[in-house]
């Protein structure tokens, strides 16, 4: 078998560009003294934009396995960030709310992430990043595609 080129390896380039920017990202955080790891940050932006949502919601739009935003779900609980509340329809369900405790948090990192985001968009360019956007939406669409076939 011939030696793969793994440097132009979409796989390969899509993960270790998201490992780096979350690496990014982490660094930002720790920078600020927000005691809360990346995944977690990521997941409390999430329900406080989506109040009251589900751990199934939150499968379906991250792309995350139960398990995982279960664990993170949990940490988010025990730290105080996030409450749940037993859905009023399906009691096997709960839906999942912010605390001001969260929301200090969210406030304390999101314009720090947004600012570091940006500053990659300029240094990429307009219009470098605009096609990149469109690129990597093409191509979650064709894996979504594929997934739900």
């Amino acid at each position: 078998m011939e030696k793969p080129d793994i440097e132009n390896n979409l796989g390969y380039l899509l993960n270790s560009t998201t490992n780096a920017l979350n690496t990014l990202m982490q660094r930002v955080i720790l920078a600020e003294g927000v005691l809360v790891p990346l995944e977690q940050v990521k997941l409390l932006i999430f329900i406080s934009f989506h109040d009251g949502t589900t751990q199934q919601a939150i499968c379906d739009k991250m792309q995350k396995a139960k398990t995982g935003i279960s664990r993170l779900v949990d940490g988010l609980v025990k730290k105080n960030l996030v409450f749940r509340i037993e859905n009023e329809y399906d009691r096997r369900n709960k839906n999942l709310f912010i605390t001001e405790k969260g929301l200090a948090v969210r406030d304390k990192f999101y314009p720090l992430a947004f600012q570091n985001l940006q500053t990659l968009e300029n240094d990429l360019g307009k219009s470098e990043s605009a096609e990149l956007k469109e690129h990597l939406l093409a191509i979650r669409r064709i894996i979504l595609n594929k997934i739900n076939k």
